[in-house]
Protein backbone atom coordinates (compact mmCIF):
# COMPACT_ATOMS: atom_id res chain seq x y z
CA UNK A 1 0.00 0.00 0.00
CA UNK A 2 1.49 3.53 -0.72
CA UNK A 3 1.61 6.15 2.10
CA UNK A 4 0.39 9.36 1.17
CA UNK A 5 4.18 11.44 2.19
CA UNK A 6 5.18 9.56 -1.21
CA UNK A 7 3.23 12.57 -2.68
CA UNK A 8 4.91 15.05 -1.20
CA UNK A 9 6.70 15.76 -4.39
CA UNK A 10 3.90 15.76 -7.08
CA UNK A 11 0.79 16.59 -5.07
CA UNK A 12 0.18 19.60 -3.06
CA UNK A 13 -3.62 21.28 -1.82
CA UNK A 14 -4.52 24.07 -3.79
CA UNK A 15 -7.53 25.80 -1.89
CA UNK A 16 -9.46 28.27 -4.50
CA UNK A 17 -10.26 31.33 -3.25
CA UNK A 18 -9.98 35.46 -3.13
CA UNK A 19 -9.97 38.25 -0.58
CA UNK A 20 -13.12 38.86 -0.26
CA UNK A 21 -13.75 35.81 1.20
CA UNK A 22 -10.80 35.99 3.66
CA UNK A 23 -13.43 34.93 6.50
CA UNK A 24 -13.79 31.68 5.63
CA UNK A 25 -10.29 31.31 5.83
CA UNK A 26 -9.52 30.70 9.27
CA UNK A 27 -12.64 28.15 9.75
CA UNK A 28 -11.10 26.33 6.64
CA UNK A 29 -7.81 26.23 8.61
CA UNK A 30 -9.45 25.04 11.79
CA UNK A 31 -11.26 21.80 10.27
CA UNK A 32 -8.07 20.96 8.74
CA UNK A 33 -6.25 20.19 11.59
CA UNK A 34 -9.69 19.52 13.07
CA UNK A 35 -9.42 16.23 10.31
CA UNK A 36 -6.56 16.32 8.63
CA UNK A 37 -3.99 17.53 10.93
CA UNK A 38 -0.92 15.08 9.80
CA UNK A 39 -1.37 15.99 5.85
CA UNK A 40 2.26 15.58 4.59
CA UNK A 41 1.31 17.42 1.43
CA UNK A 42 1.78 21.25 1.25
CA UNK A 43 -1.18 23.45 1.43
CA UNK A 44 -1.03 26.92 -0.95
CA UNK A 45 -4.32 29.52 -0.59
CA UNK A 46 -5.11 31.74 -3.66
CA UNK A 47 -4.85 35.16 -1.89
CA UNK A 48 -5.26 38.55 -4.03
CA UNK A 49 -3.72 41.22 -1.90
CA UNK A 50 -4.13 40.27 1.38
CA UNK A 51 -1.07 39.68 4.02
CA UNK A 52 -1.97 35.61 5.47
CA UNK A 53 0.34 34.20 8.22
CA UNK A 54 0.20 30.23 8.97
CA UNK A 55 2.16 27.53 10.23
CA UNK A 56 0.34 25.10 7.81
CA UNK A 57 -0.92 27.25 4.69
CA UNK A 58 0.80 28.89 2.08
CA UNK A 59 -0.24 31.90 0.06
CA UNK A 60 0.03 32.02 -3.75
CA UNK A 61 -0.45 35.79 -4.06
CA UNK A 62 -2.08 37.09 -8.05
CA UNK A 63 -2.51 40.58 -7.15
CA UNK A 64 -5.87 41.87 -7.92
CA UNK A 65 -9.25 39.65 -7.92
CA UNK A 66 -9.42 39.32 -11.70
CA UNK A 67 -12.17 36.87 -11.65
CA UNK A 68 -12.09 32.99 -10.66
CA UNK A 69 -10.61 31.48 -13.83
CA UNK A 70 -8.40 34.76 -14.16
CA UNK A 71 -7.09 33.88 -10.69
CA UNK A 72 -6.70 30.43 -10.67
CA UNK A 73 -4.48 30.58 -14.18
CA UNK A 74 -2.15 32.78 -12.25
CA UNK A 75 -2.06 30.50 -9.10
CA UNK A 76 -1.50 27.40 -11.24
CA UNK A 77 1.66 29.24 -13.11
CA UNK A 78 2.96 29.44 -9.39
CA UNK A 79 1.94 26.36 -8.27
CA UNK A 80 5.01 24.16 -7.99
CA UNK A 81 3.40 20.20 -7.93
CA UNK A 82 2.58 18.52 -10.95
CA UNK A 83 -0.88 17.67 -9.46
CA UNK A 84 -3.21 19.68 -7.86
CA UNK A 85 -5.86 18.47 -4.59
CA UNK A 86 -8.42 20.92 -5.71
CA UNK A 87 -10.51 22.64 -2.61
CA UNK A 88 -12.20 26.33 -2.24
CA UNK A 89 -11.74 27.54 0.86
CA UNK A 90 -15.69 27.33 1.94
CA UNK A 91 -15.33 23.43 1.84
CA UNK A 92 -15.15 22.34 5.33
CA UNK A 93 -13.69 18.86 6.48
CA UNK A 94 -16.53 17.04 7.98
CA UNK A 95 -14.61 13.54 9.09
CA UNK A 96 -11.01 12.37 9.52
CA UNK A 97 -9.58 12.55 6.19
CA UNK A 98 -8.33 8.52 5.40
CA UNK A 99 -4.86 8.88 4.00
CA UNK A 100 -3.91 5.45 3.04
CA UNK A 101 -7.33 5.23 1.14
CA UNK A 102 -6.25 8.57 -0.11
CA UNK A 103 -2.69 7.65 -1.16
CA UNK A 104 -4.05 4.35 -3.07
CA UNK A 105 -6.61 6.46 -4.63
CA UNK A 106 -4.10 9.18 -5.52
CA UNK A 107 -1.67 5.84 -6.91
CA UNK A 108 -4.62 4.41 -9.04
CA UNK A 109 -5.65 7.68 -10.76
CA UNK A 110 -2.58 8.62 -11.53
CA UNK A 111 -1.45 4.99 -13.24
CA UNK A 112 -4.36 4.67 -14.98
CA UNK A 113 -3.29 8.31 -16.76
CA UNK A 114 -6.21 10.06 -15.17
CA UNK A 115 -6.67 13.95 -16.12
CA UNK A 116 -8.53 14.23 -12.78
CA UNK A 117 -10.52 12.51 -9.96
CA UNK A 118 -13.57 13.88 -8.59
CA UNK A 119 -13.61 13.31 -4.76
CA UNK A 120 -17.65 13.82 -5.13
CA UNK A 121 -19.73 11.16 -6.71
CA UNK A 122 -22.73 12.38 -8.66
CA UNK A 123 -26.22 11.97 -6.69
CA UNK A 124 -26.71 9.34 -9.67
CA UNK A 125 -23.73 7.52 -11.64
CA UNK A 126 -24.38 8.62 -15.14
CA UNK A 127 -25.38 5.92 -18.31
CA UNK A 128 -21.97 4.82 -19.38
CA UNK A 129 -20.03 5.25 -16.38
CA UNK A 130 -17.12 2.78 -16.78
CA UNK A 131 -15.76 1.12 -12.81
CA UNK A 132 -12.44 0.78 -12.59
CA UNK A 133 -12.15 -0.50 -9.56
CA UNK A 134 -14.76 -1.05 -6.19
CA UNK A 135 -14.48 2.92 -5.62
CA UNK A 136 -14.33 4.77 -9.04
CA UNK A 137 -14.49 4.89 -12.79
CA UNK A 138 -14.40 6.86 -16.11
CA UNK A 139 -16.80 9.58 -16.56
CA UNK A 140 -18.65 9.27 -20.07
CA UNK A 141 -17.31 11.14 -22.72
CA UNK A 142 -20.81 12.57 -23.40
CA UNK A 143 -21.96 13.61 -19.36
CA UNK A 144 -22.16 17.36 -18.44
CA UNK A 145 -20.00 16.44 -15.05
CA UNK A 146 -16.29 15.93 -16.23
CA UNK A 147 -15.68 19.45 -14.88
CA UNK A 148 -17.06 20.11 -11.26
CA UNK A 149 -15.87 22.55 -8.84
CA UNK A 150 -15.79 19.93 -6.61
CA UNK A 151 -12.45 18.23 -4.06
CA UNK A 152 -10.53 17.03 -7.39
CA UNK A 153 -7.33 15.88 -8.03
CA UNK A 154 -6.13 17.31 -10.73
CA UNK A 155 -3.35 16.76 -13.17
CA UNK A 156 -1.92 20.71 -13.67
CA UNK A 157 -1.13 21.18 -17.03
CA UNK A 158 -4.39 19.28 -18.04
CA UNK A 159 -6.67 21.74 -15.71
CA UNK A 160 -4.61 24.84 -17.70
CA UNK A 161 -5.42 23.91 -21.01
CA UNK A 162 -9.35 24.09 -19.95
CA UNK A 163 -9.18 26.88 -18.25
CA UNK A 164 -10.50 30.43 -20.10
CA UNK A 165 -9.48 33.50 -18.53
CA UNK A 166 -12.70 35.84 -17.20
CA UNK A 167 -14.93 32.45 -16.77
CA UNK A 168 -17.25 32.40 -13.83
CA UNK A 169 -16.85 28.78 -11.76
CA UNK A 170 -20.16 28.08 -12.70
CA UNK A 171 -19.61 28.51 -16.43
CA UNK A 172 -16.33 26.33 -16.26
CA UNK A 173 -18.67 23.96 -15.02
CA UNK A 174 -20.82 24.65 -17.75
CA UNK A 175 -18.84 24.78 -20.89
CA UNK A 176 -15.55 22.87 -19.48
CA UNK A 177 -16.88 19.13 -19.90
CA UNK A 178 -16.58 19.34 -23.61
CA UNK A 179 -12.70 20.95 -23.14
CA UNK A 180 -11.87 17.41 -22.01
CA UNK A 181 -12.69 15.22 -24.67
CA UNK A 182 -9.20 13.62 -25.07
CA UNK A 183 -8.53 13.75 -21.25
CA UNK A 184 -9.44 10.50 -18.81
CA UNK A 185 -11.67 12.01 -16.23
CA UNK A 186 -12.85 9.59 -12.97
CA UNK A 187 -14.94 10.04 -10.00
CA UNK A 188 -16.16 8.21 -7.65
CA UNK A 189 -18.88 6.28 -7.69
CA UNK A 190 -20.79 6.78 -4.29
CA UNK A 191 -20.05 9.29 -2.42
CA UNK A 192 -19.37 7.20 0.81
CA UNK A 193 -16.42 5.66 -0.78
CA UNK A 194 -14.79 9.08 -0.90
CA UNK A 195 -11.55 9.45 1.39
CA UNK A 196 -12.65 13.22 1.89
CA UNK A 197 -15.58 14.12 3.37
CA UNK A 198 -16.18 17.87 3.29
CA UNK A 199 -19.61 20.27 3.73
CA UNK A 200 -19.90 21.63 0.03
CA UNK A 201 -20.20 25.53 0.01
CA UNK A 202 -20.39 26.96 3.33
CA UNK A 203 -20.99 30.52 1.27
CA UNK A 204 -23.83 30.71 -1.20
CA UNK A 205 -23.61 34.28 -3.16
CA UNK A 206 -22.51 36.14 -0.38
CA UNK A 207 -24.38 34.45 2.61
CA UNK A 208 -23.29 31.92 5.21
CA UNK A 209 -25.46 28.55 4.86
CA UNK A 210 -26.80 27.79 7.94
CA UNK A 211 -25.57 24.03 8.11
CA UNK A 212 -21.83 25.94 7.85
CA UNK A 213 -23.11 27.88 10.94
CA UNK A 214 -24.32 24.50 12.53
CA UNK A 215 -21.24 22.46 11.77
CA UNK A 216 -18.79 25.76 13.09
CA UNK A 217 -21.17 25.64 16.50
CA UNK A 218 -20.69 21.69 17.01
CA UNK A 219 -17.04 21.40 16.30
CA UNK A 220 -15.93 24.37 18.21
CA UNK A 221 -15.07 26.43 15.14
CA UNK A 222 -14.88 30.40 15.25
CA UNK A 223 -15.60 32.21 12.51
CA UNK A 224 -13.66 35.81 12.58
CA UNK A 225 -14.07 38.37 11.57
CA UNK A 226 -18.35 37.38 11.74
CA UNK A 227 -19.31 40.20 9.10
CA UNK A 228 -20.84 38.47 6.46
CA UNK A 229 -25.31 37.79 7.09
CA UNK A 230 -27.13 34.60 7.20
CA UNK A 231 -29.22 33.04 4.14
CA UNK A 232 -32.76 33.32 4.97
CA UNK A 233 -35.39 31.00 3.03
CA UNK A 234 -37.45 34.63 2.02
CA UNK A 235 -36.01 35.85 -1.22
CA UNK A 236 -36.66 39.79 0.00
CA UNK A 237 -34.31 39.27 3.06
CA UNK A 238 -31.24 37.48 0.83
CA UNK A 239 -31.40 40.29 -1.29
CA UNK A 240 -31.69 43.03 1.69
CA UNK A 241 -28.48 40.33 3.23
CA UNK A 242 -26.43 40.16 0.38
CA UNK A 243 -26.48 44.19 0.19
CA UNK A 244 -25.41 44.42 3.91
CA UNK A 245 -23.36 42.24 3.46
CA UNK A 246 -21.69 43.76 0.76
CA UNK A 247 -20.93 46.99 2.96
CA UNK A 248 -19.77 44.93 5.77
CA UNK A 249 -17.24 43.37 3.52
CA UNK A 250 -15.84 46.23 1.98
CA UNK A 251 -15.87 47.72 5.68
CA UNK A 252 -13.85 44.39 6.72
CA UNK A 253 -11.25 44.72 3.84
CA UNK A 254 -10.26 47.73 4.45
CA UNK A 255 -9.82 47.03 7.98
CA UNK A 256 -7.78 44.03 7.18
CA UNK A 257 -5.74 46.27 5.10
CA UNK A 258 -2.72 46.74 6.85
CA UNK A 259 -2.19 43.65 8.67
CA UNK A 260 -2.03 39.99 8.03
CA UNK A 261 -4.91 37.71 8.41
CA UNK A 262 -3.87 34.98 10.84
CA UNK A 263 -4.78 31.46 10.71
CA UNK A 264 -2.87 30.77 13.46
Amino acid sequence: MPELNEFQSSVGVLVSSCDAFFDAWRPFQQFLEKFWSDCPLEIFLLTNELQLRSSRVQPIAVGPDRGWSSNLLAALAQFPHQYALYFHEDYFLTAPVESGELARDFAAAIEAGAASLCFRARSQPDAGFQLLNDRFGVMPLESDGRTRCQVTLWKKDALQSILRDGETAWEFEARGSGRTQEMRILSYQRRENAPIRYLMSAISRGLWMPDAIALCRDQGVTIDPFFRPVYSAQSWRRRLRRALGRHRLARALRAQQNRSVDLS
